[in-house]
């Protein structure tokens, strides 16, 4: 059942709810007050010809009635009737005819009862509503006046009463569904247009459209925003996925590249190994130191690579808040064993309580790749400066400078990217993935890390941490 059909139904069913309980409570107090009214009509006769009648009575003869003439108080449809006191009639209006108001043991016992009553009996085919007012003279009841009026009045007024609601809440309920259908039409026609939006989205799978809407901000404005937003979030979502697919593509198809190579290299020695065990020692000893250097280099792409799949998993190192001194020192003391014949010159320009918090595994990870860098590209009798100091407010800047080769001009980015290689750092050993653990190990402590060439020659490379707050 479409939602139009069902809110349809629903307006009419609460209408015709409400028509129904009205149409109870107008028949009820109708019927009430034409009952009533038939009621206080009757009785006020009554008491009218009660004022009329007379009791003689004597010494030698019992009490008779002088009962007035009662057609006088009838009316064609209201009827009058005397009885004594032993149940027989002495007086009848003449519009009953030869018929007589009935009149049972229940109406004399309760006229026996001095009380004053109202029933409503059957007779001739029709409902007769009496009022019947026992006539009591000294205690001694003499007689029964009954006032009858027939009830076809009333039942005619009440049956068109309930023919003329029965047709004007017909009409009504028709004209309920026909507007219900009309309003609910109206007020669902975006939402169809929304559906046949979101469904042409589906099926062209073009996650960049959006639904138009210009009407208020109502529950279907709010509803619009909400797909809208959530169609940016997917589309963000499925733009990052198609990028972290076609890198990790990439990332394997380089990495199977960068494994084959040592691979090859220490396999095929260890055949020659095989094919020569009595051999030139020479040749074995080369043999051997190839396949020690190849095996180093592919431990340290397996190194890289776990660091690198920790990341894409989301993995955040434990940090520990540290004086900034104590870690400079500390990288200085082992990066000079790397620095060979090349100069290495630090100059420190921070306050001496100055703080970080890092991991000190990670942050030591993160200078040793800069300065291996440096130094690996820095010409022999070249300089490699490692400065750090404090910036603006809150922040301190590290910078590793060298004197090598420079960055290819729109590399500063992308030699950040995985197994990347500069044309200018073509054939230099290395896996291509310490700078993209460096862009790493920054983002996890909240800094920034930037690439570019000197003026005079050879490149910088800064990383912005953030210091310790102790307040």
């Amino acid at each position: 059942m479409h939602l139009r059909t069902k809110l349809t139904l629903l307006y009419t069913g609460v209408l015709g709810l409400a028509l129904l309980i009205l149409t109870a409570v107008l028949l009820f107090a109708t019927s009430h007050t034409l009952y009533k009214e038939v009621d206080e009509g009757i009785a006020a006769r009554a008491a009218s010809l009660v004022k009329s009648i007379r009791v003689t009575s004597s010494l030698f003869s019992l009490r008779e009635l002088v009962l007035p003439d009662v057609d006088v108080f009838a009316t064609p449809d209201t009827y009058l009737q005397v009885v004594d006191s032993r149940g027989n009639v002495v007086s009848r209006s003449s519009n009953l005819g030869g018929q007589y108001l009935p009149l049972g043991e229940y109406t004399l016992r309760r006229a026996l009862q001095g009380e004053s009553f109202y029933e409503t009996v059957l007779s001739g085919g029709q409902q007769i509503r009496v009022y019947s007012v026992p006539l009591v003279v000294e205690g001694d009841l003499v007689g029964l006046l009954q006032v009858g009026q027939a009830l076809s009045t009333v039942h005619n007024l009440l049956n068109r009463l309930r023919f003329f609601i029965a047709l004007v809440g017909t009409a009504s309920l028709i004209f309920a569904a026909l507007l219900g259908w009309l309003l609910s039409r109206t007020a669902l026609r975006p939402l169809d247009k929304i559906t046949k939006t979101a469904a042409s989205i589906e099926i062209g799978s073009d996650l960049s459209r959006r639904i138009e809407y210009n009407g208020p901000a109502d529950e279907l404005g709010r509803l619009v925003d909400t797909l809208n937003a959530m169609l940016k979030r997917l589309e963000t979502m499925y733009y990052q996925l198609q990028q972290s697919y076609e890198l990790q593509r990439r990332f394997v198809s380089d990495a199977s590249h960068e494994l084959r190579t040592p691979l090859t290299t220490i396999r095929g020695n260890a055949e020659l190994l095989l094919k020569v065990q009595d051999g030139d020692p020479v040749l074995m000893a080369e043999a051997l130191n190839d396949i020690t250097d190849e095996a180093r280099r592919l431990s340290r792409l397996v190194e890289d690579l776990l660091v690198l799949a920790r990341a894409d998993a989301g993995f955040i190192p434990e940090k520990e808040t540290v004086l900034l001194a104590e870690l400079i020192q500390g990288v200085v003391r082992k990066a000079r064993f790397l620095a060979a014949d090349r100069g290495f010159i630090i100059d420190e320009q921070y306050p001496a309580q100055a703080k970080v918090q890092v991991n000190r595994d990670y942050f030591s990870q993160l200078m040793f790749i800069l300065l291996d860098n440096a130094f690996k590209y820095s010409p022999s009798g070249g300089t490699v400066k490692l400065t750090a100091a404090k910036t603006k407010e809150g922040w301190v800047e590290i910078a590793v400078t060298d004197q090598g080769p420079g960055l290819t001009p729109g590399d500063e980015d992308r030699i950040f990217d995985r197994f990347y290689r500069s044309e200018s750092t073509r054939g230099q050993e290395g896996s291509g993935l310490g700078l993209s653990i460096a862009r790493w190990i920054v983002d996890r402590h909240g800094g920034f890390i930037a690439a570019a060439n000197r003026p005079e020659g050879g490149s910088v490379f800064t990383v912005q941490l953030p210091l310790y707050d102790e307040a």
